[in-house]
């Protein structure tokens, strides 16, 4: 008797544990940052194309050089072009801060730094961004709203 119950226990346990058919595992911290990764990899190519590929139809952007928002695909990948012009090179994110929402949508923010060509320099660039990712219906995750921003100028006060 006590083997059936401890049997039934673990078979009740596995059971309840299982994703119902047809609905995928929720997104994990581990998961959102390779996620997360994997779209910014496409930043420092030389592919705006590609770059777009990251973002749905349809996304909120917000980019650091301009005043309004955009939903405007078209408008978006002249930012694209623009920013491959300028040679973005050695991305890396630091400080980064995840937060799932969801089971298929998380956050992803914090500062990137990379180079960009200026002549014959190659300063170093910060921006704070927020990326918000959503499974879609096809499995692949897109960045749904993106809000890029440049720091504030240092004003040497602590505080």
């Amino acid at each position: 008797m006590r083997t059936s119950v401890i049997i039934l226990a673990l078979f009740t346990t596995s059971a309840c544990q299982q994703t119902p058919k047809g609905e995928r595992p929720p997104v994990t911290e581990t998961q959102a940052i390779k996620i997360a990764e994997a779209a910014e990899s496409t930043f420092t190519g030389n592919e705006p194309d590609r770059i777009m590929d990251q973002y749905v139809d349809g996304a909120v952007m917000i980019d650091a050089a301009t005043a309004n928002p955009s939903t405007d695909r078209k408008v978006q990948s002249g930012w694209a072009k623009t920013f491959v012009s300028m040679k973005p090179a050695d991305f890396r994110v630091t400080d980064r801060h995840v937060q799932i929402v969801g089971p298929d949508a998380f956050v992803s923010s914090g500062v990137e730094n990379f180079t960009v060509s200026a002549g014959t320099a190659r300063p170093v660039v910060s921006a704070r961004f927020t990326d918000v990712f959503q499974r879609q219906k096809d499995g692949r995750w897109k960045i749904v709203h993106e809000h890029i921003s440049m720091p504030p100028a240092p004003t040497g006060t602590a505080g």
